[in-house]
């Protein structure tokens, strides 16, 4: 037995140890059958040049029976990240060893490739994120759309993320093959969960692995029409339009999102025009319950819209409120509709006095980092159903935007004006302020979170400026 398998089976003992009794609801819940398969026996992978090639084999992980779910979370950012799974109502706890940070799980899934002339020529472990984005139906038990993010990667500060499959649903494996060097020829592609999983999910060892032959060929011949170029006009679903609502004052608490700032991130310096400028990201997240949502309508003859936060629960619009306005942003690279009341950023002095404020005021509302998807509320994946967010254009009537609870939007500012000019600044000590709803036109849960500042130290010379950002809470030191 390896020593990651000793080591997870006895953290899965002792965890099973401490978890109280389940009630006779939880206890009736079972845990979900995983099962190892491919889409066919048989498969054919084009080489190209003299590189690798992906053995990607049309692999697939279903869950039957029940949901494969895992919450992973931190208590705050000086807590380590722990993994639980979900089985009906109960948490079982699981040896945080298994994770390989917020990218999934390490070393679950084994490529062998062998061939009848050389025996085994490769054997790989690979780490695996069940949110797969190739997400197949394996029969009618589940629910018609995946509920379970396509991707697991995160923010610097994600506090909370749930991993998963839906039951009757299976996620693809090929995300994690990988690559090999193989010239032209037949091989045999064995894809297993590693033991240490198949004993930790109690996967049957017929379910645990499957085997397909692949055929490595040359690609066939370019046609003609292969060296022209097909334009293609990437097309999005606007969001669904509201239905009509009354308009109220005091929206329930409930109904309402909580805009949280982070620390900024991502720094550094750059130099444009002959002078210095300090470039950052900034996320603004919604730690729910509900979305933020808001719908701009167009005054005729003009480039404004006027904005309505709407409110929600359980997932049905109840009510809406003005929230100011959107404009329509003709600058090349911008041309949507921006939402003005937002966020705000500013740069300030050792004594928190602003000494120069970004021009960034425009936002388009996405959801484009998954901070706690365990809050509740939240989301799993807005993408499936179309809430990316829908900036319209300059012939637009109406247009919404949304970020959904337990989301982030995030924005990078690199441009002169919108990142901070520090030509003429002395180096010292200074503060990134993050400030949401600036303006007090959003209803939210609470606005004692809205500002949120980051610890920035300028050093260099003109022309060679230096920035240093110490760690946030432990984490995140640039």
């Amino acid at each position: 037995m390896s020593r990651l398998r000793t080591a997870l089976t006895a953290a899965a003992l002792a965890a099973a140890c401490l978890v109280p009794a389940a009630s006779a609801t939880a206890a009736a819940a079972k845990p979900p059958t995983l099962r190892v398969f491919a889409a066919s026996s048989s498969v054919k992978i084009e080489k190209f040049g003299r590189g690798g090639v992906q053995v990607g084999v049309g692999a697939y992980l279903a869950a039957l029976g029940g949901d494969f779910r895992l919450d992973v979370r931190r208590a705050g950012y000086r807590s380590p990240i722990g993994v639980s799974q979900v089985i009906g109502s109960s948490h079982r706890a699981l040896p945080a060893s298994i994770l390989h940070g917020w990218q999934g799980l390490s070393g679950f899934v084994t490529y062998t490739v062998s061939s009848a002339s050389r025996g085994v020529i490769a054997t790989r472990t690979m780490s695996y994120c069940p949110n797969d984005w190739n997400r197949q139906r394996v029969d009618g038990s589940g629910p018609l759309t995946p509920r379970f993010p396509q991707f697991c990667g995160t923010n610097p500060f994600t506090l909370g993320s749930v991993w998963g499959i839906d039951r009757g649903w299976a996620a693809g494996l090929d995300s994690a093959a990988p690559t090999v060097r193989l010239p032209i020829g037949t091989y045999t592609v064995k894809v297993a969960l590693a033991p240490a999983y198949v004993e930790l999910f109690g996967v049957a060892p017929a379910n645990a692995s499957t085997t397909v032959t692949v055929h490595v060929v040359k690609p066939p011949p370019c046609p003609p029409s292969c060296g022209g170029v097909e334009a293609h006009r990437a097309t999005h679903l606007a969001p669904p339009r509201l239905p009509h609502v009354a308009t109220v004052s005091n929206p329930d608490p409930a109904t309402m999102p909580d805009l949280i700032p982070l620390p900024a991130w991502g720094m550094g310096i750059d130099r444009q025009g002959g002078r210095d400028y300090l470039d950052f990201g900034a996320t603004v997240w919604d730690a729910g319950p509900a979305p933020m949502d808001v719908e701009g309508f167009r005054r005729p003859g003009t480039n404004i819209m006027d904005a309505f936060q709407y409110f929600f629960r359980n997932g049905k619009p109840v009510g809406r409120a003005k929230a100011g306005r959107l404009l329509y942003d003709s600058r090349p690279g911008h041309e949507h509709w921006h939402f003005q009341q937002f966020a705000r950023y500013s740069l300030l002095s050792a004594s928190k006095s602003q000494v120069v404020r970004s021009e960034k005021e425009g936002f388009c509302l996405a959801p484009t980092d998954a901070i706690d998807l365990t809050v509740p509320g939240a989301l799993w994946d807005p993408f499936s159903i179309g809430l990316q967010g829908q900036c319209g254009d300059a012939t637009s009537i109406w247009t919404r935007e949304t970020l959904p609870a337990g989301w982030g939007d995030t924005y990078f500012q690199f441009l002169p004006g919108q990142s901070f000019d520090i030509t003429d600044l002395k180096n010292g000590t200074y503060y990134v302020e993050v400030r949401a709803n600036p303006l007090g036109a959003i209803h939210e849960v609470s606005t004692t979170n809205d500002v949120r500042l980051r610890k920035v130290v300028l050093g260099g010379s003109p022309g060679a400026r230096t920035v240093h950002v110490p760690a946030w809470n432990g984490i995140d030191p640039e």
